[in-house]
């Protein structure tokens, strides 16, 4: 066998087992299972021979109970019997056949159950839920006791935009393990959709209640987020509500909109719709439609308010941020930098401000074009950055000069790391768009904010003529000037705190 199926089990129901594996089922598990047996079994496949059955009738609803893939093995007489109810998960083929085909049949099976389950949540899909409604719809007595209860998770989208896509598929992944531990016996647990879930039971309507129930606490006590706990709607609906089995998904889901619109994190039931209409003379149809509507206004609502939040944060942050750089803008500069001339005032903190400028930017523009002075920049900027504490923050003052706001940083410690930065990009080699090398310096002014800098402007102007200073000094240098209202202040080298990079 293909190595694909290897370690796959199968159950096989019936007299004709094979008492070893033969060579076309060398590398399968197989498990001899009694027909008298009604439990189904836990396995990749079943075999069902329909010889260990009383009677056609009986076997076929013993298959439909199965929640794995089933190979029915039949006699030729039995065939029209019996494919018409096959859902699609299973297959059907005859006992004359030789057991080269019976693997083969299995190994299509094998093949389709990983179509028909959902990868994140190891559940089965939307479409084996139907399948075995339809299933269902010709076999179901009408003291069948078939139930369905619909479990939706309460604001997930909102969830899963806040925390990202990760912690929201881990709680889907436990979902699904919380739903399996729960209900063993289910005749389906499929993923239905985004975060809404279904459990097709052989149950009546207070056991499934009382299931349904118990997913409601586990989820609300933190099952699926110890940190962020959720919280889930459900809704139960019974063969007698319904009717008919193909209608029990949507006597679920009319139950399961009533328990979002009452208020979420709780279990409404059809039977308890129908009771309450009933009881206030209201038409059940009208009141479900009212139910629709009202949470799909919310999703609605929520929808434009999600997509309205994000585009407002998108444009405040292209608002604020340089798109080349990605340092703050201009604009963003002067006022935060107020801002902080405030903070440094009340709480008597050193601040410090330094303006850097790249040294012949122009010749670089005009010697090999804008595209590289674009690099050079996007490249200055990663150099800076790296060299910033965490506390320290840049806007982009003009096309290739930069203000470096250093909080809680004394004039001494500022000329520390202004150096030292300097000497940095001096050492670095940078490159043009076609890989030259280049070597580019810095002309660096610094103050520290005094008593008499009575607005940012004061101070940027202050800093302006220092980094002016610099350039016609020579460039590639440090200037520095003290704070005024500090006469003969001298500039003492301390310790400089820990700056990342």
């Amino acid at each position: 066998m293909n190595s694909f199926y290897a370690m796959t089990s199968i159950a096989w129901y019936g007299a004709n087992a094979p008492q070893s594996s033969p060579p076309e089922l060398a590398d399968w598990e197989i498990q001899v299972a009694d027909p008298a047996c009604r439990e189904p079994a836990f396995s990749d496949l079943a075999v069902v021979e329909s010889s260990g059955f009383a009677s056609i009738e009986e076997c076929r609803r013993f298959v439909i109970q199965q929640g794995c893939p089933v190979l029915c093995i039949v006699s030729a007489a039995e065939v029209a019997d019996l494919v018409g109810w096959l859902q699609v998960k299973d297959d059907i083929c005859l006992d004359s056949a030789p057991v080269s085909l019976v693997a083969a049949r299995l190994g299509k099976l094998r093949m389709a159950q990983f179509a028909h389950i959902d990868p994140l949540t190891g559940l089965q899909r939307r479409e084996t839920l139907f399948s075995a409604l339809r299933s269902w719809s010709g076999t179901a007595e009408p003291e069948c006791q078939l139930t369905m209860v619909l479990a939706d998770l309460d604001h997930f989208k909102v969830f899963s935009e806040e925390h990202g896509r990760e912690p929201a598929d881990h709680c889907l992944q436990r979902m699904g393990g919380l739903l399996r531990r729960l209900a063993p016996d289910a005749l389906v647990v499929a993923r239905t959709g985004g975060q809404e879930f279904a459990m097709l039971l052989e149950h009546d309507d207070s056991a499934a209640a009382e299931l349904a129930e118990r997913i409601r606490q586990r989820v609300e006590a933190g099952e699926l987020d110890e940190q962020r706990p959720l919280t889930v709607s459900v809704g139960v609906g019974t063969l007698g509500d319904a009717g008919c089995p193909q209608e029990l998904y949507r006597v679920s889901d009319e139950a399961l909109y009533a328990a979002k619109a009452q208020g979420r994190n709780r279990l409404v039931s059809y039977g308890q719709l129908r009771a309450e209409a009933l009881g206030s003379g209201e038409d059940l149809d009208l009141t479900s439609l009212e139910y629709k509507s009202r949470v799909l206004g919310e999703r609605v609502a929520n929808f434009v308010n999600q997509r309205s939040r994000r585009i407002l944060k998108n444009l405040k942050e292209e608002a604020q941020t340089d798109g080349l750089t990605q340092f703050f803008t201009r604009r963003y500069l002067d006022r935060r930098l107020d801002l902080q001339l405030q903070t440094a005032r009340v709480s008597d903190q050193p601040l410090c401000v330094a303006l850097i400028d790249l040294d012949h930017f122009g010749v670089i523009n005009k010697r090999y074009g804008w595209p590289t002075g674009d690099k050079i920049l996007t490249s200055l900027s990663e150099v800076i950055r790296a060299n910033l504490r965490s506390s320290d923050w840049v806007g982009r003052y003009g096309g290739e000069e930069f203000c470096l706001v250093l909080p809680e940083t004394s004039l001494p410690n500022a000329r520390i790391a202004c150096e030292r930065l300097r000497q940095r990009v001096e050492s670095d080699v940078f490159r043009t768009t076609s890989g030259e090398p280049l070597k580019i310096t810095l002309s660096v002014g610094i103050v520290e904010f005094g008593a008499e800098d009575k607005d940012s402007a004061a101070l940027v102007e202050r800093v302006s003529q220092l980094t002016l200073a610099a350039k016609e000094g020579g460039r590639n240098q440090v200037r520095v000037a003290p704070p005024r209202g500090l006469p003969g202040a001298m500039l003492e080298a301390g310790a400089l705190p820990p700056r990342a990079g």
